[in-house]
């Protein structure tokens, strides 16, 4: 999950979010988020990846919390829209806005079990 923000405090919010739904963060390369990762404890930093430029298309996320104004979630949403491969949700919130929402940071996966192949007996799918 990228995490954006130009604050500190920011940056924690949107760790502690991150570690809440069992996710990594990824940190631009900052003045701010290079020397905060460095003072968190050795758990917590390896689930911290900080990069150069996040733009890149290399570079890999399903999300993104942005912690800032109107007018830089605006461009950031223009350089998420033009990078290729899938679509990212971008989530704004307001400097020190600490209401993060968490059930927009976690992809739903479902598995189906068609138990007609089995003549609708599921207990013989799982013979083998």
């Amino acid at each position: 999950m990228l995490c954006l923000a130009d604050d500190e405090n920011d940056l924690l919010i949107q760790l502690a979010a991150v570690l809440a739904v069992g996710s990594s963060a990824v940190w631009p390369e900052t003045d701010i988020s290079k020397p905060l990762r460095a003072r968190l404890p050795k758990d917590v930093q390896a689930r911290i990846k900080l990069i150069p430029d996040w733009t890149k298309d290399e570079v890999i996320f399903d999300a993104v919390l942005h912690h800032g104004d109107s007018d830089q979630l605006r461009a950031i949403c223009q350089q998420i829209a033009q990078r290729s491969g899938a679509i990212v949700g971008v989530n704004g919130l307001s400097h020190g806005e600490t209401n993060v929402p968490l059930e927009r940071l976690v992809i739903e996966r479902a598995l189906s079990v068609n138990t007609a192949a089995a003549g609708g007996n599921a207990s013989l799918m799982t013979i083998g």
